[in-house]
């Protein structure tokens, strides 16, 4: 509390007059739920600034048509932001009116842009639990879940999720059980996303131990392909993307089928499994093509396609390509990645 004492004393001070250096520190104080109060204070000191600083920027009209619109972009987000602490800091200081005022802001048309929506709808939730309107406060934690655009991830060595957490709190309170929230919070089930744009990740999840057949019969084990380098290939006939990818993965299939230290699959995700085979033999492929719908979807909850997996020849899934990386040298590329797990890279 004195180091925070000593940001506010040096900022008015030194510095001229902004509403995010008041913003900043009622935010420390609402993240450690101490002096919610003294944050009330806070937010209210930089509301007044920041509609100066909105008004400030309205004025400007030497701006170029993207510049206006990057800065209503801005004073949207700085809006919600502004509304998200100050409902948190009502909340943990009893005092729900002091966010009343807020009300037909928060309340308007949901925003366009789609990374603003999952915000929009916290607030929702947030302003509804003020109101002890709880099934609606659900409602809204619910859409603010399916909607945001990126996942938590972990800081100071743990996972960071105040939305999960926040809708957890009323989730209990109502009396709801661990089984049904992990239904709630999950979003609906949907065709895999069509990813353009090919990216190298490092997989989260351990492979399972597959015994899937192909559209021959034949079934292929992952225990019985150790001493193998192992690529998969996800993919399905109406994705574009697998379109473009599937004649390099023949190609490279061509180049590799013969080699022992090598194997390439294929892993179909189309719910109409009659459209496959006609697929396969109108374009004259000849790679091994397993059914996996089910494996892909309901196991391993994958969520876009084209993919490559790479998984060396312990069983250990080593890479994950997302989405189909276009170039001449695809087939090379993979190889090195292929070789790479091979001597334990």
């Amino acid at each position: 509390m004195e180091a925070l004492d000593c940001y506010l004393k040096a900022h008015i001070l030194y510095d001229s007059p902004a509403a995010w250096y008041f913003l900043n520190a009622a935010g420390f104080l609402i993240e450690h739920k101490w002096q919610s109060k003294r944050a009330l204070e806070l937010l209210n000191q930089a509301q007044s600034l920041l509609a100066k600083e909105q008004a400030r920027d309205a004025a400007n009209d030497n701006r170029s048509a993207q510049q206006q619109e990057d800065a209503e972009s801005e004073a949207a987000y700085d809006r919600q932001d502004f509304e998200g602490k100050m409902l948190r800091a009502a909340r943990l200081a009893g005092q729900p009116e002091e966010a009343q005022a807020l009300r037909a802001s928060i309340e308007r048309p949901p925003p366009k842009a789609k990374d603003r929506l999952s915000d929009y709808w916290l607030n929702r939730a947030r302003l509804a639990g003020l109101d002890n309107r709880k099934a609606d406060g659900l409602t809204y934690y619910q859409l603010a879940l399916y909607t945001r655009v990126t996942l938590p991830s972990p800081a100071r060595g743990r996972l960071v999720d105040s939305l999960t957490d926040e809708a957890r709190v009323l989730w209990k309170d109502i009396g709801g059980t661990e089984t049904a929230w992990a239904i709630w919070s999950k979003p609906p089930a949907a065709g895999p996303e069509v990813l353009a744009q090919g990216r190298w990740e490092t997989p989260k999840l351990q492979l399972p131990a597959f015994e899937l057949a192909d559209l021959s019969g034949k079934t292929w084990k992952l225990t019985n392909l150790e001493g193998k380098s192992i690529l998969i290939n996800l993919w399905a006939t109406w994705c574009g993307p697998c379109n473009a990818e599937l004649p390099h993965l023949q190609k490279l299939y061509n180049q590799m089928k013969d080699r022992p230290d090598f194997q390439i699959l294929t892993f179909n995700v189309d719910e109409d499994l009659g459209a496959v085979e006609p697929f396969l033999k109108q374009k004259g492929y000849t790679f091994p093509v397993l059914p996996a719908y089910s494996f892909a979807r309901g196991i391993l909850d994958v969520n876009g396609i084209p993919q490559n997996w790479v998984v060396d020849p312990m069983g250990v899934w080593r890479w994950t390509q997302i989405g189909f990386l276009e170039g001449q040298h695809w087939a090379d590329d993979m190889i090195k990645r292929l070789e790479s797990v091979k001597k334990s890279e």
